[in-house]
């Protein structure tokens, strides 16, 4: 799957990962993304925004995740948090935007 990422910066890097457990990794191992929380859904240092017509292909937002996206500042429509995030549909590209940092 490619995966369309704008960083902090803005800058626009393209990746092409087996899923998205694979991007998480992969930001992380490139600082783009802090991952203070290793994915375990609690501090929110992998915030992103997701582009409103690709929300049908994604998993749906749990409680845990609505949780902790309701204490964040910089919540916006398309909000997730990478580390839950995953495809519930085939998709070929995605596209999604690192949130500023909290």
């Amino acid at each position: 799957m490619e995966v369309i990422v704008r960083d902090r910066s803005g800058e626009v890097a393209e990746y092409e990962v087996p899923d998205l457990s694979a991007l998480f990794t992969q930001l992380s191992d490139e600082m783009k993304i802090d991952a203070l929380c290793g994915g375990c859904c609690s501090c929110a240092t992998c915030h992103v925004y997701t582009d409103e017509g690709d929300a049908k292909y994604l998993s749906d937002c749990d409680d845990s995740e609505r949780d902790v996206l309701d204490g964040l500042l910089h919540v916006r429509s398309g909000s997730r948090l990478l580390c839950q995030l995953s495809l519930k549909e085939e998709l070929k590209t995605l596209k999604i935007t690192i949130a500023q940092s909290e």
